[in-house]
């Protein structure tokens, strides 16, 4: 945490993998009630390289020592990979904590994650944390109850969801899912439906047929991307953002997102337009929003947090 010129440490994390390809602290989010409650989450890979999210209690500006507790636990695992772990974390009102989890690694799913409902990766997860560690399941999820599924999945059928985000007002849910060989992804749920969506990976990659063997799961509703991209100008990985509510008018409703290998912001309309913003901020991993609206950036290549302006 900064204040001012004064740095101050705000949580000491010790249980996390070293950051060998794309593995270590993944997210935070902060509970929807965290002015009175002072919980917050943290999502990253433990060392043996499975997904773990972990509560903390917040007072006075910094995390409470031993208020540390286990939520959830996600196998990840694959001894040949450290990539593919997703995640994103997003808390909603009424206690609502979704995760966005990798297919686990390797190219092309070689487990099968993503359309297996008996396991978390590859998928969207909602879950409801309990102040005492664990969590309970949101009775709507639209897997409680089937047999062999595990009732945390909201949605699946995707690679490597590592950024995704909830825009507040409409409630839309807003996907950058990275891409195999030659496809990166945007994926919508408006207001949030249909709960059981499926993406289609690895039968898809965008709008590709990747794995014309692999069947998507029945029971489930395919749901193709609301935009997909190919890499021509040097593009390589979809960074996921968020809708724009700051005090730029002419961004106003547009969905921001970033491909990693470029400096360019582009602002997406639900109608699907299209317009580039230029930042020169190269290797962007995340996009956060802040008092006001303003929407903040992150560079994993420069490591600075930039903020868009008019």
């Amino acid at each position: 945490k900064v204040v001012g010129r004064t740095r101050t440490k705000f949580l000491d994390l010790t249980r996390v993998s070293s950051h060998d390809g794309e593995q270590g602290v993944l997210s935070i989010a902060f509970a929807t009630d965290f002015r009175t409650s002072g919980r917050m989450y943290a999502y990253f890979t433990r060392r043996d390289g499975n997904g773990q999210v972990r509560q903390f209690t917040v007072r006075r500006g910094a995390v409470v020592p031993g208020s540390g507790r286990d939520i959830i636990t996600v196998v990840l695992t694959n001894p040949a990979a450290a990539n593919h772990n997703g995640g994103n974390l997003w808390a909603r009102p009424g206690g609502l904590l979704f995760l966005s989890t990798g297919d686990g690694g390797g190219g092309g799913d070689p487990a099968g994650n993503s359309q297996r409902l008996d396991r978390l990766a590859g998928k969207l997860l909602r879950i409801a944390p309990k102040v005492g560690g664990g969590y309970a399941i949101p009775r709507s999820n639209p897997f409680v109850g089937r047999r062999g599924a595990r009732a945390e999945i909201y949605a699946l059928g995707l690679r490597n969801p590592f950024r995704y985000s909830i825009d507040a007002p409409t409630g839309d849910i807003w996907i950058g899912d990275v891409g195999q060989d030659t496809r990166e992804e945007i994926d919508r749920l408006p207001g949030g439906r249909p709960a059981g969506a499926n993406f289609g990976w690895r039968r898809m990659e965008g709008t590709h047929v990747y794995s014309p063997g692999t069947h998507l799961t029945a029971g489930t509703r395919y749901v193709p991307p609301f935009l997909d991209y190919g890499r021509p100008n040097g593009e390589c990985s979809v960074t996921g953002g968020v809708v724009y509510r700051g005090p730029v008018r002419a961004l106003r409703g547009w969905y921001l997102y970033t491909d990693y290998c470029t400096d360019r912001v582009t602002a997406l309309l639900p109608a699907t337009k299209r317009r580039v913003v230029r930042t020169g901020a190269p290797g962007v991993v995340h996009f956060g929003a802040g008092p006001g609206g303003n929407v903040y950036a992150t560079s994993q290549q420069t490591g600075l947090v930039y903020r868009i302006v008019a």
